[in-house]
């Protein structure tokens, strides 16, 4: 396998590994891997223990995974690209043991300290945040991104003459077709509409207030969907602009080095900018968010990170994590949300690998 794969599928992995260590570190401080902990349970050792020892754990998974692969990408070199992306679904896999040990040494700590945490119910909603504030992007701002999109088009379509018969990008030969030509088009459209959908979602979420602070409470949710926004607006127009350098590549002779360059251009891009997100999010408080109905054990499952609350009829809810939001899985239009996610990869495999075959 090329050397340039290997360095870009690497730094990837050290990525995700990066971001799995910190997550014990990140989102709200009265949870510990899922478990509610009251205000005075923050500065003991032992919740400081089990988020250190969390810590080491997936570290020590995620050396011990790179190790193995690294002496089988040396043995079989030519399946690198399988090796590695084995090495990241395995990671994350040993991380989410990680978190189910964390998890029940909360759950034995939390009880040998006879922790209680008092359900509240009592909450305010706000119904002019839509009227009052703008709390994401318009979607005109996408028109840029559908821009790049139609240039990546146009520019297809007025060079189709000198495009070659036979195209090659990287170990892959394929014939000129229509389908060939355009197919990363379609992946550029379905970029779009997913984040298209992401920020109307982002722009319906609950604003549920906290009834001793609730202007200050306001502006903080006002503030963490705005961010979120624009980060997302931005991570799709990287990545059109991306597919936008690879197809030209495939169909301009383009130099190829600007596959590995603009990769890690992208990858380098993405992890500054959610990284800088949430470290602006932690200094700034805007990460601890108090949606009160929504803090209760009982209601997260599967490790603490699923929201499955049948007498809660918001569709999304803040996440624990203190990043983003999650989907209350009672709710049915839920269940199609994350189906629908689910299904992305899916409709992207079924454009690529008809590509790939040919």
């Amino acid at each position: 396998m090329a050397l340039e794969p290997v360095i870009l599928i690497t730094s990837l992995y050290m990525m995700i590994v990066l971001m799995l260590v910190l997550q014990g570190y990140t989102g709200l401080r009265n949870v510990l891997f899922g478990i509610m902990l009251p205000a005075e349970a923050r500065q003991d050792p032992a919740v400081r223990t089990i988020r250190r020892n969390y810590a080491l754990l997936t570290g020590g998974f995620a050396a011990v995974i790179a190790g193995v692969c690294l002496l089988w990408l040396r043995h079989q070199p030519a399946r690198g690209l399988l090796i590695l992306t084995t090495a990241i679904l395995l990671v994350i896999i040993a991380s989410c043991f990680a978190v189910w040990i964390s998890r029940m040494s909360a759950v034995r700590l939390k009880a040998a300290r006879g922790w209680e945490i008092p359900v509240q119910s009592k909450r305010a909603a706000s119904l002019t945040p839509g009227q009052r504030y703008r709390p994401v992007l318009s979607t005109w701002w996408y028109s840029v991104n559908a821009a790049v999109m139609a240039l990546c088009i146009f520019f297809a379509a007025a060079k189709w003459d000198t495009i070659p018969q036979v195209l090659i990008l990287g170990n892959f030969i394929f014939n000129k077709s229509m389908w060939i030509v355009f197919v990363l088009n379609m992946v550029q459209a379905l970029n779009i509409t997913v984040f298209l959908c992401y920020n109307r979602l982002i722009s319906r979420a609950r604003t549920s207030l906290d009834p001793l602070d609730r202007e200050g409470s306001l502006q903080k949710q006002l503030a963490h969907k705005q961010i979120h926004s624009i980060l997302a607006w931005a991570a799709s127009l990287l990545m059109i602009v991306f597919v936008g350098v690879v197809q030209a590549i495939g169909l301009y002779g383009w130099k190829g080095s600007l596959l590995f360059l603009s990769g890690m251009s992208l990858l380098a891009a993405l992890f500054l900018a959610l990284t800088g997100v949430m470290l602006y999010l932690r200094i700034k408080g805007i990460d601890q968010l108090r949606d009160v109905p929504s803090l209760e054990d009982r209601h997260w499952k599967w490790l603490g990170s699923i929201y499955v609350n049948p007498e809660d009829p918001a569709l999304l809810v803040p996440s624990i994590h203190g990043f983003g939001w999650t989907v209350n899985m009672a709710n049915p239009r839920g269940k199609f949300i994350v189906a629908a996610t689910a299904a992305i990869p899916l409709i992207e495999f079924v454009l690529i690998v008809p590509v790939i075959n040919k």
